[in-house]
């Protein structure tokens, strides 16, 4: 099953915790097992170089999902050794098991996890859990130590009660994309630092005849305490707002004070044992890009932007915000889409009368999905990284050829999230190292991108197996 037939899966399914004994590895489901990876989604950087990557336990196998920690010291090893991993025939140890000496810590969270993002300080990393509404938080200390914050239902490593249920408190009942940001409503002398969350499952407000009538909103969450909710937004009502439907994609620009979502999530009167199921929107001739002031807080409604008409494009995958002025206002914001498979620039101006434009659109190998931007140096053009999920690959593309330099294949099954972590010192300056999570094959591989020349990027290492 591939990453995206998993996440409808993970949109509609019951909570099945009944197999209180299945916990996962290495926790169980006998007793103390190795620390492994399954179905990993979500990957966010300690402030030390470690790697979280949660589990996000999609073909429920056990109990609940995990947030496993990798040592920057086991990261730093593959990269050092330089191997060759694309091409017929890799480099002898390529393909790293899972080990022990590769990770430091674990602690279980609830199943269907998406991406991870950590507080400001860099001590505690959260992800939603599709399946139940619930905000998973993990402490993180020096060396990739794992616990969990103390809240009722938490001990030990067993972080399955959560921090907060969003679906209740916020109507986001699956959270997905979790984002920093801060906001300054009417009578607050300073910005607040916030954490922004969405979901990609409308809320259901009401059953009318047969017709669903569904909501959507963003969740403004208390930076220090994000147990805390601060405000709601809401991006879509039906019939009037989009139709009613979900987000998946969001960034956050702090100089227009704006927050920019896209994607397009939709509730289903009939998803199988009577419940309403989700998809992604069918038969759709509109791409919506949300604009929402962030200082408008709960009274903030979103405008739109249909780009259908400029990409022809109907799913927009990832956001991201590039190209800064000297101010730091970024002045293009980048969309993967899909249906066709295509890299989408978008000019933001500088006045807020004017609306933003398409500039262009690239096409990129088969299913884009996450992208990460890699900075090069003396100011010079960005790079940008870019998951292609069922063609197994991540493609580099260079802002400065407006063109794609290198592809990185036999990555695996379902790329799915990517991030830029610490090269080790030995390195040579101008390398950048990246991380992507491999859904379906349940590893993490690893990338060097040379940014002064990316054509010679390299896939050094694919870590992890499947159960």
């Amino acid at each position: 099953m591939k990453m995206r037939l998993a996440l409808l899966a993970a949109l509609t399914a019951a909570c099945n915790t009944s197999s209180a004994d299945l916990l996962p590895p290495p926790f169980g489901p006998n007793g103390q097992q190795p620390t492994r990876l399954f179905f990993p989604t979500g990957l966010a950087v300690a402030p030390d170089g470690t790697l979280l990557v949660a589990n996000g336990n999609f073909n429920h196998a056990f109990d609940s999902g995990t947030v496993a920690s990798i040592r920057k010291s086991y990261l730093d090893g593959l990269f050092r050794a330089a191997r060759d991993c694309d091409k017929a025939t890799p480099d002898s140890g390529c393909d790293q098991a899972n080990s022990d000496i590769a990770f430091a810590d674990a602690v279980m969270i609830g199943s269907y996890a998406g991406p991870l993002m950590f507080n400001a300080a860099g001590t505690m990393a959260l992800t939603g859990s599709r399946d139940s509404g619930i905000l998973n938080a993990v402490t993180v200390g020096a060396g990739g130590v794992l616990g969990c914050p103390p809240r009722p239902g938490n001990s030990g490593k067993d972080c399955r009660a959560g921090l907060v249920d969003l679906g209740k408190a916020a109507a986001i009942d699956a959270p997905f994309t979790i984002i920093a940001g801060d906001s300054q409503g009417p009578g607050q002398p300073a910005p607040q630092p916030v954490l922004f969350v969405t979901s990609v499952v409308p809320h259901v407000d009401e059953v009318s005849g047969g017709v669903l009538f569904t909501s959507a909103n963003v969740a403004a969450l208390d930076m220090d305490n994000p147990a805390r909710l601060l405000f709601t937004m809401s991006v879509a009502s039906f019939p009037f707002v989009a139709n009613g439907t979900a987000v998946g994609p969001m960034v956050f620009d702090s100089s227009r004070r704006q927050l920019y979502l896209s994607g397009c999530y939709q509730r289903f009167a009939s998803g199988g044992a009577g419940e309403p199921g989700t998809g992604i929107c069918p038969n759709q001739a509109s791409n919506l890009l949300r604009i929402m002031n962030v200082d408008g807080q709960a009274d903030s409604r979103p405008s739109l932007l249909d780009m259908y008409g400029d990409v022809q494009s109907s799913l927009t995958v990832q956001l991201l915000l590039a190209d800064r002025d000297a101010n730091g206002m970024p002045m293009t914001l980048w969309a993967t889409m899909r249906s066709p498979d295509t890299l989408v620039q978008i000019q933001l101006p500088a006045q807020p009368s004017v609306a933003p434009r398409v500039r262009r659109a690239i096409p990129l190998p088969v299913s884009p999905a996450d992208m990460v931007l890699i900075q090069r140096p003396a100011g010079r053009p960005e790079l940008i990284a870019i998951a292609a999920e069922k063609a197994g690959a991540v493609a580099i593309y260079d802002t400065a050829t407006s063109s794609v330099v290198s592809q990185l294949n036999r990555l695996g099954d379902s790329p799915f999230n990517l991030r830029q972590i610490p090269c080790p010192a030995e390195l040579p300056s101008d390398s950048a190292c990246l991380a992507t999570s491999v859904f379906q094959a349940c590893r993490v591989a690893l990338i060097e991108v040379p940014t002064n020349a990316p054509w010679n990027a390299k896939l050094r290492a694919r870590m992890g197996s499947c159960p």
